[in-house]
């Protein structure tokens, strides 16, 4: 991790989070509003790299959508009139980083001060009557552990019964999470806070029947397995199945990664920060006996699914998980 510094003189930083108005400061074009935080593009020279834009109550993060960089800007009053910067970031292209994080640095330093005072107010959150049953709170947590944590919750839940998830990670929130609940044939209400929003959701039926996937997990049917794994609904099975978090490596690419686990039977799973794409995969006895990879185009298994991994560079989580 590397940081610079700078100080800009205002009384307050809540404009310079409004990022509809304020993009330009970070380097950023295209953005698109989620129900929290932004999809958008950041300006690398001539080169224009999706990202995930994620803003907190004292500053925002610059997430590459695969993961391969991450900026932290944050905000620190030091007076009345004072406000420190902090600029950090890591990744696979540190220069580029580097040049990035100056420019930001310039452009605070020099035009901050035009959009302070100007902050745009939006009321148009949906008020919820619904009082939960069970709270999850998924705050802080990368992915897949938001997706992997929900999957089990609405899997125990009954049907009439209201889940509550608390979430920062833009990732889930705009995309993993509304798939969950609509593969679970939940209806959902968002609200959103000021740094994490809430998911208000009515569990309508228990949609999924696993008897069938329990079976062929305890007599370890390959040939069945990999055939289920082309199943959303059985993926979800999987993560709920698999109860245990056994071990968790950081990766920043798999050309040589070798997947292992001392337990018996594993499912591992692995994301980037910026969810670009999700594998699932099931091992036994160090055998990968089954592998999918879901990219925003498409959906890869096995082989392909494997090789399309070597190709990803960028830091990602691998979590295996275990029966016991």
């Amino acid at each position: 991790m590397i940081e610079e510094t700078t100080l800009i003189y205002a009384e307050d930083f809540k404009s310079l989070l409004d990022l509809e108005n304020s993009y330009k400061l970070y380097k950023l074009s295209n953005i698109k509003k989620l129900d929290f935080g932004y999809i958008c593009y950041l300006t690398i020279f001539r080169l224009k790299v999706e990202c995930i834009c994620k803003p907190r109550k004292d500053g925002l993060d610059i997430i590459e959508k695969n993961g391969r960089f991450i900026i932290n800007i944050t905000f620190q009053k030091e007076s009345k009139e004072r406000i420190n910067v902090k600029i950090s970031y890591r990744g696979i292209l540190e220069k580029l980083l580097s040049s990035i994080a100056n420019s930001i640095r310039k452009n605070l330093e020099e035009y901050s001060k035009y959009l302070i005072g100007k902050q745009k107010v939006e009321n148009n959150l949906r008020i919820s009557t619904l009082k939960p049953d069970k709270v999850v709170d998924l705050r802080g947590e990368e992915c897949p552990v938001p997706e992997i944590t929900l999957k089990r919750e609405l899997m125990k839940a009954n049907r009439g019964e209201i889940i509550e998830a608390l979430t920062d990670n833009p990732a889930a929130v705009a995309h993993t999470i509304p798939e969950i609940i609509k593969l679970f044939n939940c209806r959902y209400e968002v609200l959103k806070y000021e740094d994490y929003v809430s998911f208000r959701i009515l569990v309508l039926s228990n949609t999924i029947n696993t008897d069938e996937y329990v079976k062929v997990i305890k007599e370890f049917n390959e040939a069945r397995i990999r055939e289920l794994i082309r199943d959303k609904k059985f993926m979800s099975f999987l993560y709920t199945y698999f109860v245990k978090f056994h071990k968790v490596e950081k990766v920043n690419d798999f050309k040589n990664y070798r997947f292992h686990c001392e337990k018996d039977i594993c499912l591992v799973s692995s994301a980037p920060l910026g969810r670009g794409w999700l594998f699932t995969g099931l091992i036994k006895s160090n055998k990968m006996v089954c592998a999918r990879i879901d990219t925003e185009n498409e959906t890869l298994l096995d082989y392909q699914a494997l090789e399309y991994l070597k190709k990803l560079a960028g830091e990602t989580n691998v979590m295996y998980l275990s029966l016991d």
